[in-house]
């Protein structure tokens, strides 16, 4: 995916310093600076050319992923606890979660995240959920738009919680302060379900890891596979290979 930061590259203009009279050398320092600067300033119109080629290259293959997004949704719909578990088995959102919200996201069936046409712009991500006794709501979105002034803000469902069942009344005026990934107590009331009503604009950690972390590979999540233990791994399955391998070759040496 293209990082919003490169999508929005834009040249920069620079300011050509002057050299005191006694650094010029007759000009020459001056004159090698403008050419370094006409260079750099070709390189930048070249990086602004790369970043909207990218940008096209990312548009392309965003529709050509979108069959096997929802081959893999409707497939994930058939294994019960699936984002329950994924989302418990994800350090950072599971630092996230207490008790009352792992039984509310059993009911969770389907995850999407849709990325806005131009990938600019922004994103959404759509949580649906069987009918369960804590919200009337069948789907949730949660929408992160870029604004003209470049903060990146969201929109979200009201959810609709039913009578006693608001998980979110107690976090009152805390909501959005605990940094994705720090350890919280049990008692913070900053959690996944107050994360979801948050509308403050600025940076969003947890929508990213959503998007970019566990959108893109739940399933590495949902199984709890180490990728670093997983290369150990295939590491030590291929010494041994070599070493029966070696071991095969001396004795069709001795054989000889």
């Amino acid at each position: 995916m293209v990082s919003a930061k490169m999508a929005n590259a834009q040249a920069s203009p620079r300011k050509m310093p002057k050299l005191d009279a006694a650094a010029t050398d007759n000009g020459d320092s001056q004159d090698v600076l403008e050419q370094i600067d006409l260079i750099q300033t070709q390189l930048d119109s070249l990086n602004d050319q790369a970043s909207d080629e990218i940008l096209k290259v990312e548009q392309k293959y965003n529709q050509m992923r979108k069959p096997h997004y929802k081959k893999r949704s409707d497939l994930i719909a058939k294994i019960p606890d699936f984002w329950l578990n994924t989302f418990m088995n994800h350090p950072q959102i599971a630092a996230l979660l207490d008790e009352a919200e792992e039984e509310v996201l059993r009911y969770l069936t389907q995850l999407t995240v849709e990325e806005t046409d131009d990938i600019r712009s922004g994103y959404k991500i759509i949580f649906q959920f069987k009918t369960n006794p804590f919200f009337e709501n069948a789907q949730l979105v949660k929408e992160f738009s870029m604004s003209e002034s470049g903060e990146m803000g969201t929109t979200e469902t009201k959810i609709s919680w039913k009578p006693g069942m608001a998980l979110t009344e107690k976090s009152g005026g805390d909501k959005g302060k605990l940094k994705v990934g720090s350890k919280r107590d049990r008692e913070d009331p900053f959690s996944f379900f107050s994360w979801f009503e948050d509308n403050s604009v600025g940076g969003d950690e947890v929508g990213e890891v959503i998007k970019d972390d566990i959108w893109a590979n739940p399933m590495q999540y949902y199984l709890d596979i180490d990728e670093e233990e997983e290369e150990l791994e295939e590491d030590g399955d291929q010494e041994d290979e070599d070493e029966v391998e070696g071991e095969g070759d001396e004795g069709d040496q001795e054989a000889e």
